[in-house]
């Protein structure tokens, strides 16, 4: 066992993406838990058996002190999250109502038109940085789109939220979060004084599927769905788009059949994993080889390091289109897998869907940006540019 700190301090923004592969890859080879003495003290769990079972085994298992390491101190518990049973069951239905995948087959033309209207704005210039014009934009208009607000309400719920998430570790954390709790409180007064037909007036109602929410839970859900459901996003669209320009053959491949794309979105997902570290705390002792782990000791799972481990995948570091056994761990597992998962899988399949469609001959125009981890568990890109034959204006 690792006894002194790892290579990785998660909230290090100066490591770069490969600083922070190879640190996860070092920490899984060296053994099952890697001790930090970091931020209060935790255990790092990296093999994906381990990752997965800490997943599944709610009862050892517990979310309700928080999945950061260290807990922000300010945050209010985020719906169903953090939240074991029987409230985390209770949030989830709450939650669940615009994720299902039938409700979510009834968005996409609304995802549709938003990517679109995004692809209209560069389409005819030639050239675009997709992180700027769609990749970080469009899951964030679409969640603003589903809970209620307007295309302007979502770009500026956007920025609010991006500036929250990339606080988190920080002095500015209390701040941003301060900013993102008024312009909650805004748009709820708002729906109170003009009622519509859409979540937001549902939420100022104060009762939610038969669930009582005071201003606190309407914030937390907020943070689920805006916060939650916008940065993964993004930085998995990104990561798909790089993946398809790069692999040799992929695009052409999707330009004449889309059939694989299925497949190819999840070896994207298992190689980028946006979202890389879970906390637990743990309910009982728990032994991961020849290490106990004490009742009360915090864990940080990380699912990025468990989606490239060899011994659960082949060739872990190959992006391989016809993956036929790919139990990737990005959207988590158990019963805290992610709600968003299937509006997450329709964004990434109609973005690229219409980017091929649009522009067939789309390609990398320098070198991608990548980011180290923001806000201690996101990886994303910073810059992705492109360029195309500029389609005809009419």
């Amino acid at each position: 066992m690792t006894t002194a700190d790892p290579a990785l301090d998660h909230f290090d923004g100066t490591l770069s993406a490969t600083d922070v592969r190879r640190a996860h890859a070092d920490m899984r080879e060296a053994c099952p838990v890697v001790h930090s003495d970091r931020h209060g003290g935790f255990d790092f769990l990296t093999r994906y058996a381990d990752v997965r079972a800490a997943l599944n085994g709610t009862e050892a298992f517990s979310s309700a002190d928080g999945v950061r390491i260290p807990p922000s101190g300010v945050l209010p518990p985020i719906p169903a999250l953090e939240f074991d049973e029987p409230e985390h069951s209770e949030w989830r239905r709450v939650l669940d109502g615009p994720l299902t995948p039938r409700a979510v087959r009834g968005l996409e033309s609304v995802i549709t038109e938003v990517v679109d209207l995004l692809i209209d704005d560069f389409a005819t210039v030639g050239k675009a940085d997709l992180v700027g014009q769609l990749t970080e934009p469009l899951p964030a208009i679409v969640i603003g789109r589903m809970i209620g607000l307007d295309q302007a309400e979502a770009v500026r719920a956007r920025a609010v939220a991006a500036a929250l998430f990339a606080a988190m570790g920080s002095e500015e954390f209390p701040a941003r979060f301060t900013e993102f709790s008024e312009h909650t409180q805004r748009w709820l007064a708002d729906r109170r004084e003009n009622p519509r037909d859409d979540m937001l007036t549902e939420l100022a109602s104060g009762v939610v599927q038969g669930k009582e929410i005071d201003e606190a839970a309407a914030t937390g859900l907020m943070l689920a769905y805006i916060v939650g459901g916008h940065h993964s996003t993004g930085s998995a669209l990104g990561g798909l788009i790089r993946n398809v320009l790069t692999v040799p053959g992929l695009r052409d491949d999707l330009l004449t059949d889309r059939r694989g794309l299925p497949r190819v979105i999840e070896e994207s997902l298992r190689l980028t994993t946006p979202l890389q570290l879970f906390a637990r705390t743990l309910r009982c002792p728990v032994q991961f080889g020849d290490r106990e782990l004490a009742a009360g000791g915090r864990v940080l799972l990380d699912l990025a390091a468990a989606n490239r481990d060899p011994r659960e995948f082949s060739d872990p570091e190959t992006f391989d289109r016809g993956r036929t056994r790919n139990r990737h761990l990005s959207f988590g597992a158990g019963p805290h897998v992610c709600q968003g998962q299937h509006l997450a899988r329709a964004e990434l399949r109609i973005a690229l869907g219409r980017l091929l469609d649009r522009l067939p001959d789309l390609s990398l125009d320098g070198e991608p940006v990548e980011s180290g981890l923001v806000g201690g568990s996101l990886m994303t890109h910073f810059a992705l540019p492109v360029a195309f034959t500029p389609e005809i204006s009419a």
